[in-house]
């Protein structure tokens, strides 16, 4: 019984000192004056290596993460975002290690992004969805921007027959319903489609599968970030000489 009973009392002596460095965190963190920028997504958000993408871009007045969410629904991973500065409770090791760690920051701005791999779908389910997680998110007077999915290529529709028109339409309906709400939309398919013909994954953007994006597409995305961010609010590297490195197609003066 003694070994519970101590077990019970590190938590509560963890959970205590975890409390103390929050709020000495977060003030610290209030400091800084960056905008923490969050991605909710899938493969885009791993290889897209956002946490360095502030950097790349020159944008100092931005943090930036991402998390990995392998299907259409983010319910439980928005849930987890909400708490922040909290964490949700795990009976783990690891759980207990993060007492020790700098609490996770509540992003100022919250990409919701889905993968082309979702499509064909219920497309009334998945637009119940993303509005009742807009709510939430605004709720908390977290910033929400929704990103149009990246279309496939040519060769990979004709394999999935119907993936190309589905994720199209749901892209119309982001497009419609970011201006009704007045909603940031980054458009990530303008940004690496090609132009007119049904607007496909350019061949030269992707990894080969046909859906997965390269580096040089990673790299007109970088832009298309910084632009879509400091349309909804200038700060430091959303200067000339930094939006200047943009692409032609992308630029916020040429956007479709």
């Amino acid at each position: 019984m003694r070994t519970p009973i101590k077990l019970v009392l590190l938590v509560i002596i963890c959970a205590a000192l975890l409390t103390v460095l929050e709020r000495k965190n977060t003030r610290k963190n209030m400091n800084h004056g960056q905008l923490h920028v969050m991605l909710i997504g899938a493969s885009i958000g791993q290889a897209w290596q956002l946490a360095e993408w502030p950097t790349r871009a020159k944008a100092p007045g931005f943090t930036a993460e991402s998390i990995a969410v392998w299907q259409f629904d983010k319910s439980e991973a928005i849930a987890e975002v909400l708490l922040r500065p909290g964490r949700k409770f795990r009976p783990t090791r690891t759980y207990l290690r993060s007492l020790f760690q700098p609490p996770p920051p509540k992003p100022d701005i919250v990409i919701l992004k889905e993968c082309s791999s979702y499509f064909p779908g219920d497309l009334q389910a998945y637009e119940n969805s993303v509005r009742r997680w807009v709510r939430q998110l605004q709720a908390r007077n977290i910033k929400v921007i929704l990103a149009t999915v990246v279309p496939v290529t040519r060769a990979r529709e004709a394999r999935d027959p119907g993936k190309q028109e589905s994720l199209l339409a749901y892209n119309k309906w982001v497009r419609e319903y970011t201006q009704e709400q007045r909603i940031p939309v980054l458009d990530l398919e303008s940004a690496v489609r090609i132009e007119g013909g049904g607007r496909y994954l350019r061949e030269d953007f992707t990894s080969g599968d046909g859906t997965h994006l390269n580096a040089s597409a990673y790299a007109v995305l970088d832009r298309t970030l910084l632009s879509t961010l400091c349309d909804m609010r200038p700060v430091a590297g959303c200067d000339a000489r930094a939006l200047g490195a943009l692409p032609a197609s992308v630029h916020p003066e040429n956007k479709p």
